[in-house]
């Protein structure tokens, strides 16, 4: 694909360097263990969660609950997660790593680590100084989805009375 102005952007350039390290993760990593990409990332929710539904896994990822459920499913199946209903209410549903999740997951994780160590090791002096830019660049999108949300609930409680669309 030639390159153009859309593919040289900052945007496409980290979307682009995000699906290349997925993609050899999967290769190299999960593809060995089958275990899927979603499927892993779903139980990297469940490991970073006190216990989590499926609607906080779900909302930590943006998955739908369906695509949640889908993906536990599989988990369950492998032995890499585990559900406990909730006491008195059991249509509430916790998720919890298996002992043998949590060992799956480490495993996963010291490998991915190291391969993607090694592919940063490239960057020479200026691996910290880049990491640091990309901190700097998630806390600048983290205060935004924040005020974002902020002006969604102010638009909500302010309450002008006045009826919006359809020329009224």
């Amino acid at each position: 694909m030639q390159n153009s102005w859309f593919t040289e952007t900052e945007v496409f350039l980290l979307h682009e360097i995000v699906a290349r390290l997925d993609r050899l993760a999967r290769r190299r990593v999960l593809d060995a263990r089958g275990v899927s990409y979603p499927e892993f990332l779903v139980a990297m929710a469940v490991r970073e969660l006190p216990e989590p539904t499926h609607g906080e896994v779900g909302e930590l990822l943006d998955m739908s609950k369906s695509l949640v459920s889908q993906r536990v499913s599989a988990l369950l199946a492998k032995g890499i997660v585990e559900q406990r209903r909730e006491q008195p209410d059991r249509r509430h549903v916790r998720l919890a790593l298996t002992v043998a999740g949590r060992e799956t997951l480490e495993a996963i994780y010291r490998e991915m680590a190291g391969n993607a160590s090694a592919l940063f090791d490239g960057l020479g002096g200026s691996r910290e100084p880049f990491r640091r830019t990309l901190a700097g660049l998630r806390d600048a999108l983290v205060a935004e989805e924040a005020r974002e949300a902020d002006n969604s609930l102010s638009g909500l409680t302010s309450g002008s009375g006045e009826k919006r669309g359809r020329g009224g």
